[in-house]
């Protein structure tokens, strides 16, 4: 009877982790083992082009693809997440996207590169170009810093040099060249040209704008 029941938890314990897998080696999808079937929890080396399920732990390479939610570091050259982020991902592209614009379904961490794209998120974007298509809480820095909501700073590298934009309604502070929110609900602009297009001081104001 007990041996029974071992090899019934042996094979039931064989079912719940027979895809995933430790260590993922990708030269260029399909090629690769295991195949992009496979969650990984581990480590994971894409030389060229990457892909799996889900992933936790550290992922290197060139261009590397997690189609569900990714937890850890992705070091690369574009860092690709197609469910929740948690974590850091840094590279010359990293976007974050999977169409989830409800904010129980946002992501957090860090992005650092040149283009950073995701759709709701909290934590760190900092790149030349920051995008969040719908609800950002944290820091945007970069020549241009976009989202649909904001609640918390977008700031131009060099405090000023740069374009804010929060094409729904800014909770915070925008620095830079031109500002621009649709609404505000407690927050200021600091910039050159500073646009509200509801609720500001003035439609459009330099130096300071803004609504409390």
């Amino acid at each position: 009877m007990k041996s029974s029941v071992s090899v019934a938890c042996l094979m039931m314990a064989g079912a719940l982790f027979a895809d995933m897998t430790p260590v993922m080696v990708s030269l260029v999808t399909p090629v690769q083992v295991p195949s992009r079937n496979y969650d990984v929890t581990g480590v994971r080396l894409s030389l060229i082009y990457g892909e799996c399920r889900e992933f936790t732990g550290l992922d290197i390479g060139i261009i590397d693809c997690t189609r569900r939610d990714f937890t850890g570091i992705a070091i690369g050259g574009a860092n690709i997440a197609g469910g929740r982020l948690y974590g850091g991902q840094l590279g010359l592209v990293n976007w974050n996207s999977g169409g989830a614009t409800d904010w129980a379904r946002r992501s957090t961490g860090v992005q650092f590169g040149l283009l950073n794209y995701a759709d709701t998120f909290t934590g760190l974007q900092d790149g030349i170009a920051n995008v969040a298509n719908g609800r950002f809480m944290g820091l945007q820095s970069g020549f241009l810093n976009c989202a649909h909501d904001v609640s918390g700073l977008q700031c131009g590298y060099y405090l000023l040099l740069g374009v804010n934009a929060a094409s729904g309604t800014l909770r915070g502070c925008q620095l830079g060249l031109v500002n621009f929110a649709n609404r505000v609900e407690g927050g200021l602009q600091i910039g050159i040209i500073n646009i509200i297009e509801q609720n500001g001081w003035a439609p459009v104001l330099p130096i300071v704008n803004g609504h409390f």
